[in-house]
């Protein structure tokens, strides 16, 4: 026997399924603005099938090819060579070690890195490696942070960098027993030390070479 309650629930059953096809979906996240603008481009079945092509030309090209070029090589930085007597006079008579108190290198000179790092505490004098002319002063965050270069008689330039404090300026005289600065920790280091570098018009030097009581 057929009711009204059972005639009810079917009506109720078929509205149910109903309403489930026509559920909504979840709101889709908005697409990034490259997508939107590619998407076109992309949507147009003959430009689709050019694209797909081209990638597939291009990856046998460079398949077939194999490796292009390798690794690229490192150069050495240019530097100049020192005879043992020219080595011996600017030691003798010119050059001395830039700082009051230092405890010796903490890195060396090599290709990688064209100068030396001295060990010193943070706020330690510096004082330039021989006389000489103020040629460059700059400030910094990055780099060398602060740095000093100094043009010294015998046409060899030195530079001093990661100064806390720059007690000079560009054109300034300075004399061997002069404070040009102290040791801090601007640009890129992980602790205070003095990074010190010396050219000649031939290229960099080692400055173990001139300076004096090398560690």
């Amino acid at each position: 026997m057929i009711t009204w309650k059972s005639v009810r629930k079917i009506i109720h059953r078929l509205l149910k399924v109903g309403s489930g096809s026509r559920r909504r979906l979840p709101r889709a996240r908005p697409s990034q603005p490259f997508s939107r603008l590619l998407r076109p481009l992309f949507e147009k079945r003959r430009l689709r099938s050019i694209f797909g092509l081209n990638l597939a030309i291009a990856i046998v090209i460079v398949n077939g090819l194999g490796d292009i070029g390798g690794a690229i090589p490192l150069e050495a930085p240019e530097t100049a060579v020192l005879t043992s007597e020219t080595v011996n006079v600017l030691t003798e008579t010119t050059f001395r070690m830039p700082l009051a108190e230092s405890g010796g290198y903490s890195q060396g000179f090599n290709r990688f890195h064209p100068g030396v790092d001295i060990r010193a505490g943070r706020g330690t004098l510096i004082y330039p490696a021989a006389a000489g002319i103020v040629t460059e002063v700059e400030i910094g965050r990055f780099g060398y942070g602060h740095k000093i270069v100094i043009s010294h008689a015998n046409r060899i330039e030195t530079l001093y960098a990661h100064l806390d404090d720059v007690n000079v300026k560009v054109g300034d005289q300075v004399a061997k027993d002069a404070v040009i600065g102290k040791v801090g920790m601007t640009g890129w280091t992980t602790g205070p030390h003095l990074h010190f570098e010396a050219r000649a018009k031939e290229g960099l030097i080692n400055p173990k070479q001139i300076l004096p009581d090398s560690q």
